[in-house]
């Protein structure tokens, strides 16, 4: 059961966000090539050795191919970047001890990592764990930078001031909020959601499911958060401590919990609850949003994704979710540095060649071969090729069994572009992910990262307010009417003024000097 529940984790993460840079067609813009490198500058030794970089990657199941996907790899390695890897497995549910250990300078430290799932870069920085990238994309990075060139703030967003620490996965940079719902429920109710555009529209929806289906829920009430605003600009902050509701057209930084945004949230929830379209007991569900709708607990929820279209044809063609999948998207899709910075690739401060790194990350954006290799695995092993073209698992294996991580390339990789397409995913992906970048709309604050240092107590205050009031009133466990006051106090007791000003002032800062 345990394992059954993982394998849905993992399904339910990749639809939701891992979208974000799946593999796509290979014929796509600035995909990466199997075209052999010029020479690599090489720090091997005379008696042949060469330096060893540990990269870290992510799994949650056992990946017996590691040794043989290691040694493919090194093949390329040893050619195009003078090193070999050793590649370092992180497991998912352990992820934070790990890398607590991992990123301390020690005998177990790592040269390069993902800080998805783990740990903004401005706090990797204020802990000084990360290498600046600048001179080394100079010298040994020629041509990752270049693969960013339609979306030069999204490259701002992996620096601090003026130096890079971080490099972004090579994909889509917009996250626009949805609602998706099985069909079964939107048809007993004739919902057209060509009409549903905004947040109250979904709530005269849901209200007609419900009435349809009265045994039936719609929204995720749970200890995970169903509700991340993509339509607002939260500065990358995700407790929201000062945020712009209005990215396209102002740069003032509001209080979101006293903004017209959070209030109608709340109005939203509290016709929710009359009508009980938020689940029972929702402070002891510990699913994530989608694994709420897979396990039955609800038949929708709100989220994200990069393009609503792509998500539910994946969803309806593996039949995630026991019936096919309908819904809206609901506000503008935004580039923001929150969304910018949500896959970041970094070289560690403590790396012992940190241009042999360089090197490597290099290859890994630009090499075909290596980032399938990564991604995918050994093909026949871990995965094989059908006669269409389109990779699918062996047959009597799945992400469970299969050997590799059972992601597939994916928003793990840093250009994925190059790779074959999974049996499950459209031809054109990957020009769908170029075209979303164009038709995104840029925040007013693409590129600003925010220094909390300056007020780190008040942060502390403010998140440990947030932690206790937060679920509550959004899960509707609480009268909000009567909370809702003493929640905005206990912020303002906690010092989100003076947050909020100091993020105004650093954002003014930057602007001025734009």
């Amino acid at each position: 059961m345990k394992k059954h529940r993982a394998l849905l984790a993992i399904l339910a993460m990749l639809l939701l966000v891992g979208m974000l840079g799946a593999c796509a067609a290979p014929a796509a813009p600035a995909a990466a090539t199997d075209a052999p490198a010029a020479a690599a500058k090489t720090d091997a030794a005379t008696d042949g050795t060469y330096p060893v970089i540990r990269m870290a990657y992510t799994r949650i199941f056992a990946t017996d191919s590691e040794a043989k996907i290691e040694a493919a790899l090194n093949e390329i390695m040893r050619k195009e970047a003078g090193a070999e890897i050793d590649l370092v497995p992180v497991d998912f549910s352990s992820m934070n001890t790990q890398f607590n250990l991992m990123l301390t300078g020690g005998e177990d430290s790592i040269d390069i990592f993902s800080s998805f799932w783990y740990m903004p870069m401005s706090t990797l920085y204020a802990n000084g764990q990360l290498a600046p990238l600048n001179d080394l994309l100079a010298s040994d990075g020629q041509g990752i930078l270049d693969l960013f060139s339609d979306v030069p703030g999204v490259l701002e967003c992996a620096q601090i001031g003026g130096q890079y620490y971080g490099l972004p996965s090579y994909g889509p940079y917009s996250s626009p909020m949805i609602y998706i719902v099985k069909e079964g429920s939107s048809k007993a109710a004739n919902i057209d959601w060509s009409t549903v555009k905004t947040l109250d529209d979904v709530t005269t929806a849901l209200i007609a499911m419900k009435d349809a289906n009265p045994d039936k829920y719609y929204v995720p009430g749970a200890t995970q958060t169903y509700w991340i605003p993509k339509d607002i600009d939260y500065l990358g902050d995700t407790n929201y401590l000062g945020v712009l509701t209005d990215p396209l057209n102002s740069t003032q930084v509001v209080n979101y919990y006293e903004s017209d945004y959070f209030l109608n949230l709340l109005d939203n929830v509290k016709t929710w609850v009359d009508h009980g379209i938020i689940n029972p007991d929702a402070m002891s569900n510990t699913n994530p949003t989608l694994m709420s709708v897979q396990f039955g607990i609800t038949e929708g929820t709100p989220g994200y994704c990069w393009d609503l279209n792509e998500w539910i044809y994946e969803a309806n063609l593996q039949q995630t979710y026991g019936d096919n999948m309908v819904g809206t998207q609901l506000g503008d899709a935004l580039i923001t540095t929150g969304n910018a910075t949500t896959y970041l690739w970094h070289i560690t401060s403590f790396c012992q060649n940190k241009e042999a790194a360089m090197r490597v990350l290099k290859v890994f954006y630009t090499n075909a071969e290596a980032a399938n290799l990564l991604g995918n695995g050994i093909e026949g092993e871990n995965y094989v090729v059908d006669d269409k073209g389109y990779v699918r698992f062996p047959e009597g294996k799945d992400m469970t069994n299969c050997g590799w991580t059972g992601l597939g390339a994916s928003y793990n990789l840093p250009n994925s572009s190059g790779c074959p397409v999974w049996y499950y995913q459209p031809d054109n992906m990957w020009q769908m992910m170029a075209d979303s970048n164009k038709a995104a709309k840029n925040s007013l604050a693409l590129g600003f990262t925010f220094d909390s240092s300056p007020v780190a107590d008040q942060i502390t205050a403010c998140s440990n307010v947030i932690a206790q009031y937060y679920l509550p009133l959004i899960n509707g466990e609480v009268n909000i009417d009567e909370v809702l006051p003493v929640f905005q106090q206990a912020l303002r007791d906690a010092g989100i003024e003076q947050v909020i000003a100091e993020k105004q002032a650093q954002l003014d800062a930057w602007l001025a000097a734009k």
